[in-house]
C-alpha cells in the first residue's frame, strides 16, 4: 500500500489517511481505538489578511505540534481537510489530550509565534470518538459530528461523541433524506417577528424565521436545515426557495394592508451560504424577477462569520450597494467587532439575546450593553435588544436609550396570516 503525504505538511493526505486507518484497525484486536479531528479555526482571517503564505506556516506549526504529541508508531496521523488534522490511536486510561486543548488559542499552545496578537484569536476546536468500531467511515462520522457540536459551543471541553449525539445523527439523517421533497413541496416555510420600537409605539421591521414540522421529527431548527443542505449539496436550492418565500412574504404583506410597504422584511443567512454561495447574485436576480424593490429586503449574518470570512465582504458590500441593509445578529464582542464592521456595509446591530437575558442584575453586561448601543450609534447603526423576555429587560433597554427590541415579551413569531390580523390591531405608527 503506497502512501501519499501531504505536500504542505508531510502528514498522510486524506485518502492515504483512510487507507493507513482502515488497515491500522484491521491489523490488531484492540479494546477500543479514539479518532480526535482537529479544526484550526480563524485560519480564513490568517490568509485573507496576512497572506496564504503565513496561513501555510500555521497548519506547519500546528502538523509538527501533532507529530510531537503523539508516537507515529503507534496512532495515524494526517490531514484532513484544508484545516483540519485527524488522528487515530489508541488511548492511555486516564488520557484526556483531546478536551483540554479544547477552544485553546494557537498563543496559549506555543503556536503561531510569527502572527503576533492573532495568535490568540486563532484557536483549535476538537471532536473525538472512543469506539470499538473497526469501520473507519463510523468513526469519521462520529468524530465529524463531535467537531459540529465543538463549534457550536462555548464551553472548555472537547466533545466526545456520545449516544445523546448519536441520536441527534440518526435525526440529521433523517432530516437530510427528507429535505428535497420538503422544499419542493414547500413545507419548508416562514413565520415572522416583529422589531419594535422600544416604546411599543411602532412597527419598525420583520424577521422571516425559517420553519419545518418534519413528519417523524418534529420543529427542526434552521440551523439544522441548513446544515442539511449542505451536506446534500443543496444549499443554493435552499437558499432560492428561502428568498422566494420572503418575496411571496413581501406581495401578500403588500397585498393585505398598503402601510406593510413601509416594513421591510429581514432574512437570515448562514455563513456557509455566505461563503460558498453566489449570493448577491440570487438576490439580484430574484428580487428583479420578483419585482420587488431591495429596500424592502434585510440580510442577517452572524457576528461571527462576518467576521471569520472577510472574502465575503465583496458580496455583502455588493447588496449593500443595491440598496439592500445588512444586520448582524448575536452581536456581543464590543469595540473591536464594530470597528472592523462599522465602517462598511453594516446598517443594523443586534444585541445577542445572552448579553440582554437577566443583564439589568449584572453590572458587567449592563455596561457592555450600554456601551454597545452608543458606540452603535456613533456609527450611524441601528441598534437592536433581542430575545427581550421580561418587562425588566425591556424597561433597562428604553432607560439606556436602546431604540428598537425584539423578542417573546414583545411578540413571538408566528405565521404570515396570523402576524397580519395581529398587527392590524395593534395601535402603533407603521415604517
Amino acid at each position: 500500500m503506497k502512501s501519499v503525504q501531504d505536500p504542505l505538511t508531510g502528514l498522510l493526505a486524506r485518502q492515504s489517511f483512510v487507507d493507513a486507518a482502515s488497515h491500522w484497525l484491521g491489523s490488531e484486536k484492540r479494546p477500543r481505538q479514539r479518532l480526535v479531528i482537529f479544526e484550526v479555526f480563524g485560519l480564513s482571517i490568517i490568509n485573507e489578511t496576512q497572506g496564504l503564505a503565513l496561513g501555510d506556516k500555521v497548519l506547519q506549526e500546528v502538523a509538527r505540534w501533532l507529530t510531537s504529541k503523539f508516537d507515529p508508531a503507534r496512532c495515524v496521523l494526517g490531514r484532513w481537510a484544508g484545516n483540519k488534522f485527524v488522528v487515530l490511536y489508541e488511548p492511555c486510561g486516564t488520557e484526556a489530550f483531546p478536551g483540554e486543548i479544547h477552544r485553546a488559542s494557537l498563543g496559549s499552545l506555543g503556536l503561531g509565534s510569527s502572527l503576533g496578537r492573532q495568535a490568540d484569536l486563532t484557536r483549535l476546536h476538537v471532536g473525538f470518538c472512543d469506539s470499538a468500531s473497526r469501520q473507519i467511515d463510523d468513526l469519521l462520522t462520529f468524530a465529524s459530528e463531535a467537531l459540529h457540536a465543538s463549534t457550536r459551543s462555548t464551553g472548555a471541553w472537547g466533545y466526545r461523541f456520545d449516544e445523546a449525539m448519536h441520536r441527534r445523527l440518526l435525526r440529521r439523517q433523517d432530516i437530510e433524506k427528507d429535505l428535497a421533497c420538503a422544499i419542493e413541496a414547500r413545507e419548508i416555510g416562514l413565520w415572522y417577528q416583529p422589531i419594535l420600537s422600544s416604546d411599543g409605539s411602532s412597527l419598525h421591521s420583520l424577521e422571516a424565521l425559517l420553519r419545518w414540522n418534519h413528519p417523524r421529527q418534529g420543529w427542526t431548527s434552521p440551523e439544522e436545515v441548513v446544515h442539511a443542505a449542505a451536506v446534500m449539496g443543496m444549499g443554493e436550492t435552499l437558499l432560492q426557495h428561502i428568498l422566494q418565500e420572503v418575496c411571496h412574504g413581501l406581495h401578500a404583506l403588500a397585498d393585505a394592508d398598503p402601510r406593510f410597504e413601509k416594513v421591510p422584511v429581514a432574512m437570515n443567512v448562514s455563513p456557509r451560504e455566505i461563503g460558498d454561495l453566489p449570493l448577491s447574485d440570487i438576490v439580484s436576480r430574484t428580487l428583479l424577477r420578483e419585482g420587488i424593490a431591495p429596500r424592502h429586503l434585510r440580510i442577517e449574518i452572524t457576528e461571527e462569520s462576518a467576521l471569520d470570512s472577510l472574502s465575503s465582504s465583496g458580496q455583502l458590500e455588493a447588496l449593500a450597494a443595491a440598496g439592500i441593509a445588512i444586520a448582524v445578529d448575536d452581536f456581543g464582542t464590543g469595540y473591536s467587532s464594530l470597528a472592523m464592521l462599522g465602517d462598511k456595509y453594516v446598517k443594523q446591530i443586534k444585541i445577542d439575546r445572552l448579553l440582554i437575558s437577566e443583564f439589568h442584575r449584572s453590572d458587567r453586561r449592563m455596561l457592555l450593553v450600554d456601551s454597545i448601543i452608543h458606540l452603535g450609534h456613533a456609527l450611524g447603526m441601528e441598534v437592536v435588544g433581542e430575545g427581550v423576555e421580561t418587562v425588566e429587560e425591556l424597561e433597562h433597554l428604553r432607560l439606556l436609550g436602546c431604540p428598537l427590541v425584539q423578542g417573546y415579551y414583545l411578540a413571538r413569531p408566528t405565521p404570515l396570516e396570523t402576524l397580519i390580523a395581529q398587527v392590524r390591531h395593534a395601535r402603533m405608527d407603521w415604517g
